[in-house]
């Protein structure tokens, strides 16, 4: 019965969570090894039961034939042993199924072990993520004589997560991540979800904490893409929700060469229960005009809508780091709005690749309207390449239209180089299009090193070549790190990435 296999699902579900909980021990407690040699027991107890049972039903089939004469001797045929086993087949059938049904399947192909139960329903699998950082700034004139320093150096845990995804039953899909980088535990997806197919693909219903669907660069996990930092379409051209959406969503997908999704957000993870939330609507899709073996063009499109609550959202002031994450000093400002009362943004994308090189354009605009004043509007824009130098392609999804990881043709752990790839970009953040906000400017060029160990494993280094004039101080902090004016310097930012 559906309630019955539901019911089902949700204990498995509760054993998910707990299993989760304890994550870091099951994974020093067990070893590839030990599962592997679980899994050639149970195989081995089942062909041994059901060599029982074949020689059960010989014996069974001789007794029904009788101990009849041999044609060829003249001889009476020996009566067949006498069996002391008190089980019938019908028993030791049973004993096998049951058996069966007990078995797990376990899967490693993704990095970490995909638990299956017998009958398909319910699948488990753990979820990690490791980025470690480095950064360091030189070169700009905020050097410490009195306003502040942007010329710093430091290491921190850009994410370190750990998470369980899968199936509950057919079609009800969860996924719950926590964050514990910064010395915090934040909370990333955390939903359910249900699935169907269509005669033009599949659609998938998400309710609860999920990644949003907008532009390239901020759809693609922070897995997967080319630097460090997303690009400042991403960044720069977001709701105030940012990179999550807090409600219901809805995709699409469909002949592995289109897609197109839908949110609607009115809620916020650890915000106020004081106000109304700001509704948030948020819309993208892409269609891959050409897709060959080692080619592929991409064109989309994105957009949102907010609505803004008057108490939970009194002012907004836009920032965007333009240096390494771990540098939180080097921002471009944008002036303050107040009593903002909606916003609503756009943005494009394209990109395409051929062979071992790949390429991406974005452009995106955010216009905010305000209940007392004058409104106001700003663009970003970003453009990057990048060329394989061991032959890969770049890694890209046609059915969600971002970048994937590349298929490592000779990984290190089985003796090769691994996948080396040099990727370029070009950011442009302009906070100044309304002659009523005095908002800040900014440009900057990055070059880029990855290497792909393997499957899991990835080094990347970044330099970037950063310019910024804020017009403005960076609202709440004291005078003396105010940061007005034109400044431009270096940074070099490197990264160790562990997935599975």
């Amino acid at each position: 019965m559906p309630s019955q296999r539901i019911r089902a699902g949700a204990v498995r579900l509760t054993a998910a969570v707990v299993l989760a909980a304890q994550l870091p021990v099951a994974v020093a407690q067990t070893s590839r090894a030990d599962l592997a040699d679980l899994v050639r027991r149970q195989a081995a107890q089942i062909e041994k039961l059901e060599q029982r049972v074949e020689a059960l039903e010989s014996r069974d089939r001789q007794a029904d034939a009788g101990a009849g004469v041999q044609p060829d001797s003249g001889k009476t045929a020996a009566a067949p042993q006498a069996d002391t086993d008190p089980r019938s087949v019908a028993d030791l059938q049973d004993e096998v199924d049951e058996l069966k049904q007990r078995t797990v399947q376990v899967d490693w192909s993704s990095g970490s072990p995909k638990f299956t139960s017998a009958d398909d329903e319910f699948t488990f699998q753990p979820l990690g993520r490791i980025q470690y950082d480095f950064g360091t700034t030189s070169g700009s004139s905020y050097d410490g004589a009195g306003v502040g320093d942007r010329n710093i150096s430091g290491t921190e845990f850009r994410r370190l997560r750990l998470g369980v995804q899968g199936q509950l039953t057919d079609p009800i899909l969860y996924k719950v991540e926590l964050d514990f980088a910064n010395s915090d535990i934040g909370v990333r997806d955390a939903y359910i979800a249900t699935q169907k197919d269509f005669a033009l693909g599949q659609g998938v219903v998400y309710l609860g904490n999920k990644f949003a669907d907008r532009s390239l660069d901020g759809r693609t996990s922070s897995k997967y893409i080319w630097f460090l930092d997303r690009n400042a379409v991403a960044d720069a051209i977001s709701p105030e929700s940012g990179y999550y959406n807090m409600g219901t969503s809805a995709e699409f997908y469909g002949d592995d060469d289109w897609h197109l999704s839908l949110g609607v957000s009115k809620g916020s993870l650890g915000g106020s229960d004081n106000d109304s939330d700001n509704l948030t609507v948020l819309s993208r899709g892409h269609f891959n005009p050409l897709v060959t073996d080692n080619s592929m063009l991409h064109v989309g499109a994105w957009g949102f809508y907010e609505d803004f609550s008057r108490g939970k959202q009194p002012k907004l002031t836009d920032n965007l780091r333009f240096a390494s994450h771990f540098n939180d000093n080097v921002r471009v400002y944008g002036d303050t709005v107040e009593q903002p009362e909606t916003s609503t943004g756009y943005g494009f994308e394209l990109a395409g690749l051929t062979g071992p090189v790949a390429a991406s354009a974005e452009y995106g605009r955010r216009e905010i309207d305000s209940r007392v004043a004058a409104d106001t509007d700003y663009d970003a824009y970003s453009a990057q390449i990048g060329y394989s130098l061991t032959g890969e392609a770049f890694g890209y999804s046609t059915k969600n239209g971002v970048w994937s990881a590349p298929d490592i043709a000779d990984p290190v752990t089985d003796g090769g180089w691994g996948a080396w790839q040099v990727m370029a970009r070009y950011d442009a953040l302009d906070y100044e299009n309304s002659g009523n906000y005095a908002g800040g400017t900014g440009h900057g060029t990055t070059l880029g090193l990855s290497w792909y160990l393997n499957n899991y494993t990835r080094f990347m280094l970044n330099w970037i070549n950063w310019d910024t004039h804020n017009r403005v101080p960076i609202v709440g902090d004291p005078g003396d790190r105010e940061f007005i004016g034109s400044d431009d310097g270096n940074t070099v930012s490197a990264r160790a990435q562990v997935i599975f």
